[in-house]
Parts: structure tokens; sequence; C-alpha cells
């Protein structure tokens, strides 16, 4: 960790524009860095896009000075390791890795002996610290609870140096960077994102923040002003006047901006739909839709970039209830949205503790080519051949390359999703044919191996398994890693902090029964269920040309669902 510790303190001071957990736009003296749906980076330089970085997955981006070239250089978390990152466009060239598993980070001065601003990062185990040069680990003062966010602001009229706000556990904190304390400014209001800054001509911020129900306020001393507005993103602007100006993306996903003298909202955009949102040069909003950047103004919307689309929505309507991601892709398309009827999504993509973890994916072992990790050089790859969408899902064509590479198998993939009041389905069904002689599984294949799914980081604690059979026994392969020959598999946990169900149905139909292998009941790892067919033990030949099909339903429910709803929904399946 010392190596970390003594390369991050020379960075230099610089201001994130977004109060998020992760950052995916920020403006900087290079122009514009945004990141698409898939974590890659692009850049708008006021005249063309490139990608700077192509084919590094990228989760947070933050903008600073911190190699003192008299240039912005581009920070950000890698998609893996959480490990932070420093790239130079002024010399071209990325330096690190420093440090891993950091989940939110902020720069500034934080004391009048520092020649550079300190760095203040949290990890995912929930600790913040504080680096400097001079001393190379000095450790915060531990937020109570899970730290999710911080944002750089002045709050103490008496210093000159930086403070941080920063959200634990819905609350909101101060921290002093002069007397090294926290205080509490907003308690039980379940604030999920904060944004400081000089809206008023007092001498201290005032901080913007979002409530759970997505309700803005502003926070000054300690008092609370409900802004009457519904938002989703916070970020900052600055009016001719000098003070900051508040923009928002609401809950439809348009750009509003709030003016403070008159107390109110001025809406900007009405006929698309934005993620994020960044302003530069004071007052010029750039937000991002479907993965591509626009510029607005008061009298026109224009498109900057034309980046192919790499997912398609799942579902009719503006509320879809899955996406397919087919591009940008490394080595396998997959599901990386499901959501419950209410809008929850369930699931989780690339975590950095088994990066290969897709949502919910479909992979196998093929004629000793592993088509399930992504690490060795054995390494198969699912080649996505093109794909035609209807209203409630798509037929896909694959091509399961080695890497050489050659197709050992061709894939028609059909997905299907009935987005109903109650739960949502999603149905599996594929045809894989051999293109020469091989083998589904055998040594060397994981127990795990089929139609997996990795839940969203919440649902990992206290969950619980079920089956049809009324036992969630089975054989125990290693730690709490278990193996089922059971009709339905389903998982009931905590989605931020409300229950949701989740089944996986076989289908009498199979060419082999489900194993399903399940792990994570006892809390001391993830939780995971797959769809398997034991094919590790009990390898399947193929000839060439012959065919090998299999179907599966995913159902979600919000609520814990009880084994006879579960059991109805699965007779509904295969009759």
């Amino acid at each position: 960790m010392k190596t970390f510790l003594c390369l991050i303190v020379s960075l230099f001071f610089a201001v994130s524009a977004i109060a998020s957990e992760t950052t995916t736009i920020v403006s900087g003296s290079f122009g514009i860095a945004w990141l698409d749906d898939s974590g890659i980076v692009h850049l708008y330089d006021g005249e063309k896009v490139t990608a700077p970085l192509p084919g590094v997955r990228i989760y947070s981006i933050l903008v600073a000075d911190l190699l003192e070239e008299g240039e912005d250089q581009l920070v950000y978390l890698d998609n893996a390791r959480k490990a932070l990152y420093v790239h130079s466009f002024k010399e071209q060239k990325t330096i690190g890795p420093f440090g891993y598993n950091v989940k939110t980070m902020a720069v500034g001065r934080c004391s009048a002996d520092e020649a550079f601003p300190s760095l203040f990062v949290c990890t995912f185990s929930g600790h913040a610290f504080r680096w400097t040069k001079e001393v190379l680990s000095s450790a915060w003062p531990t937020v109570p609870g899970e730290f999710s966010q911080a944002s750089r602001g002045k709050f103490d009229r008496r210093s000159d140096l930086d403070d941080f706000v920063v959200i634990s556990a819905g609350h909101v904190y101060i921290y002093s960077t002069k007397w090294q304390t926290y205080s509490k400014v907003v308690e039980g209001k379940d604030i999920v994102s904060v944004l400081a800054g000089n809206f008023t001509a007092s001498p201290g911020d005032e901080i913007a923040m979002i409530d759970k129900a997505g309700a803005v306020f502003l926070c000054q001393n300690k008092t609370l002003e409900d802004l009457g507005q519904k938002a989703k993103t916070l970020t900052v602007g600055r009016n001719p006047d000098g003070l900051d100006t508040l923009y928002v993306l609401d809950d439809t996903g348009n750009i509003v901006r709030y003016d403070r003298e008159t107390k109110t909202w001025t809406k900007l955009t009405s006929n698309l739909v934005f993620s994020s949102i960044v302003v530069k040069d004071g007052n010029v909003p750039f937000a991002v839709n479907d993965g591509n950047l626009y510029r607005i103004t008061e009298d026109s919307i224009e498109q900057l970039s034309s980046l192919p689309p790499t997912t398609t929505a799942l579902g009719s309507g503006e509320n879809p209830v899955a996406r397919y991601r087919f591009g940008n892709v490394p080595f396998k398309p997959y599901i990386d949205e499901l959501r419950t009827p209410s809008g929850r999504n369930i699931l989780r993509d690339a975590p950095w503790d088994h990066l290969h973890h897709h949502g919910l994916m479909y992979a196998l072992q093929v004629g000793g080519c592993d088509f399930w990790g992504e690490f060795d050089a054995n390494r198969g790859k699912q080649v996505f051949m093109g794909c035609n969408v209807h209203s409630y899902g798509l037929n896909t064509d694959l091509d399961w390359n080695t890497p050489e590479p050659k197709t050992l198998l061709k894939e028609v993939r059909k997905i299907d999703v009935n987005p109903g009041e109650t739960v949502t389905l999603l149905d599996w069904q594929s045809t894989l044919t051999a293109v020469d002689d091989t083998v589904l599984g055998g040594k060397g294949a994981g127990h795990y191996y089929g139609l997996g799914l990795r839940f969203d980081e919440t649902m990992d604690k206290e969950g619980r398994f079920f089956n049809d059979t009324g036992k969630h026994d089975g054989e125990i392969v290693r730690d709490d890693e278990r193996l089922k020959r059971c009709r339905w598999i389903a998982y009931t946990a905590k989605l931020h902090g409300e229950s949701v169900t989740v089944a996986v149905f076989d289908h009498p139909s199979n060419p082999i029964p489900m194993t399903a292998f399940t792990m994570g009941d006892t809390g001391k790892s993830f939780a995971y269920i797959s769809a398997t067919m034991n094919l590790h033990r009990e390898p399947v030949e193929l000839k060439a040309g012959q065919k090998f099909s299999f179907k599966y339903r995913v159902a979600v429910w919000d609520g814990e669902t009880t084994s006879e709803n579960v059991e109805k929904a699965y007779l509904d399946f295969v009759r």
C-alpha cells in the first residue's frame, strides 16, 4: 500500500463536476470526456470525437492537473480492481495503477503547509483515507456506516482550506480539514447525492442534495430548503455574476436549471432522456444520451458524436424491464439489467472481485476452450453476429470462437421478456450447433458453468435460497457452494433495503435436467445462482452439425415470494 501512498500524494487541485458515487462525464482543458454505458471513455476536444483509451473499461473519472503540466489530466478508476490511473493527454501516456478497491474520490487543499492538495478516497469496505506528500498515511476519522460519496466545498469562513461534504448511510456530514473533525448537518433524510456550491453571495457554500425519493434540497447552516423538483443527478455551472448555478437531470432525464434569486426552475430539454451532464464555460451544458454527447443551448440541442449502439432495451414502453449488451463486450454478450415490476435492477456487471461475471450470462467449456473465464490464454469468445429486436425480445446469432480464432459452435439465441404487474419474466432459449466434432464440458470445466446470475452487491448478505424440494441441501463442493438437482431454484434478499425474489426455472424438454449451483447463503461471500447441466462430470459429445437446445425462465418479484407462488409460476412456464 505504501507505493500507492507515495505516488498518489502529488495530485494537484481540481474539481469533479458531478456529485455522485461514480462520475461519468467531466470537463477539462482537454475538452469533454465521458463514459459510454459500457465504460469506454470518449473525448470531444471542440472539433472531433476520439477514444483515447480504447478497450479500457472505466468505473469513474475525475479531471485535474495532477502532473503539474499546466493542462488537465484524466484521473480514472478502472472497472476491474477499481485502481487509480492518471492519463496525460499532453504526453499521451497513462501512469498507474495506484492501489485498488477505490469507490469514490475527490481532491482538495487540506493544509496550509501542503505544497500539494490531499487526495480523499473511499474504499468499497467503507473506509475513507487522506494522503499527503508529507505524511504517507494519515487516516481520516472513519465515517459511521458505508461512505458512498464526497464533494469538495468551503464551509468554514475562517479558513482558506477546502472541506468535504460526504454521505454516510443517508446522513450528510461536513469534514473540516482545518479542525480535522466531522459534523453532521443532515440526518434521517436518506440522502443519496450531494454537491457543494456557492449559490448565493454568502461566505460559505450551500449543499445541494437529492434524497432517496428524488427530491432536491438546498442546505445552509443545517437548514433545509425543499426546491420542489425531482432529480437523479446534480451538477454546477456559473452565472455572469460569478455565482454557482445548479443544474439537474430531472426524473425524466431532462435538463433543468435553478435560479437561486427567483427560486424558479427552467426546463432546457424535453425530448431526450439524458443519463449524465456537465457544464462547461460557465453555462453551457453537455449531456449524454444513449452513449452520445450533446451540447445544449437556449435555442438548440446539437449532437456531437454518433457512436454505434452497444445495448438494446427489452420490453415495450418507456420503462423496459431488461437490457441486452452486445457491443464493447470483450468476450460475451449478456443481459446487464433485469428489473423487478417496480423497476429495480437486480444484476451486477463485472464486479471487481470477478470481472468475468456479467449480469445474466451463458457460458460453457467447449472442446477444452473456456468461454466462462476471461483471463487465461485458452479463453474463448462469443462473437456477436447480429440480431433482430422486436417488442418483447430479440433473436441473435453468435459464433463461439477459440483464440486463433476457430469457430466451435454457432448459436441461435432467443430472449423474450414479459413485464407483468406482479412478476417480470425472461425466457432464454439457445440452440448450439457444432461446426466440427466437439465436447461440451469435461475435464477443466467449472461446476458452475451454465446460465449464471450475479446479483447487485446489496443482495449479497442475509439472503435465502429455496427450491421446489423444500430443502436447501445438496452436495457441498467447497465452502458454501452447493449443487442441487431441482426443477427451480429461488433466492430472496434485500435490494438496497427492500426485498426482492429471483427464481430460475428448468424446462422438462431440456436434454439434461438442471443442477442448480448456489453460493452466498452464509453471508461470507457474494450470492450467485447458475443453472448447470453437470457437464463438468458428464460431458456431452456433439458430432459436426449436431444441435444442442435448451431453455430456461428467470422470474423476478418485488418483495418476498412464497414457494407456492414460485411453483405456480413454474407450472405456467412448463405447461
